[in-house]
């Protein structure tokens, strides 16, 4: 340098490569802060304080999750009560003319069905599209996530959503089976 350019180095940065433990190189960092030096940057530090960060931001998500597995649950629930409520003398009828349980069972979880396939088939790439576009929207100037979901998050998003569904049809089955055949075809519409 001194020979290139003419004049001599004024050194005004280290660079340190410590061994042990994360917390005695953090130790470390901390007694060169209070001995005076200006500015200390302790990679381990760094790294303890991105695993906190993340560790609630992974705990936000599990809680998202839940309450999304739970809204989920609530809406396929409603759904399926409203239909049979709103079918009660179509299904009645069909009591009469001889289906048996299974097969009423068969009739009304099939349409349940169906409609989580529909769901889950739009809901996946419109869920992607959902997150790119948040990521876009709330980005920092100093950080970015980049979304990059894996094909089994996919899968199990999908599973799931079925499972709820076989779950919602198994407790519906009971109300099918409490359908009362006489009041419900005399009712007047």
């Amino acid at each position: 340098y001194e020979r290139a350019f003419g004049r001599s180095v004024r050194l005004n940065g280290i660079f340190a490569l410590l061994k042990g433990s994360s917390a005695d190189q953090i130790a470390f960092s901390k007694k060169l802060k209070s001995d005076g030096w200006l500015s200390i940057s302790s990679t381990a530090e760094h790294w303890e304080n991105f695993e906190a960060n993340f560790t609630i931001i992974n705990s936000v998500v599990v809680l998202v999750t839940f309450m999304a597995a739970c809204l989920s649950f609530v809406v396929v629930f409603t759904l399926s009560n409203t239909n049979i409520s709103e079918r009660e003398r179509e299904l009645a009828t069909i009591k009469v003319l001889g289906f048996r349980r299974g097969e009423v069972h068969h009739y009304v979880n099939k349409e349940t069905l169906i409609l989580t396939a529909i769901g889950a088939a739009l809901g996946v790439p419109l869920g992607g599209l959902l997150a790119e576009s948040f990521t876009y929207i709330l980005q920092m100037p100093s950080l970015y996530f980049d979304v990059e979901v894996e094909p089994l998050s996919y899968v199990l998003s999908v599973l799931l959503a079925f499972g709820f569904t076989f779950i919602v049809n198994l407790a519906t089955n009971r109300t099918l089976n409490k359908i009362d055949m006489v009041g419900a075809l005399k009712s007047a519409e």
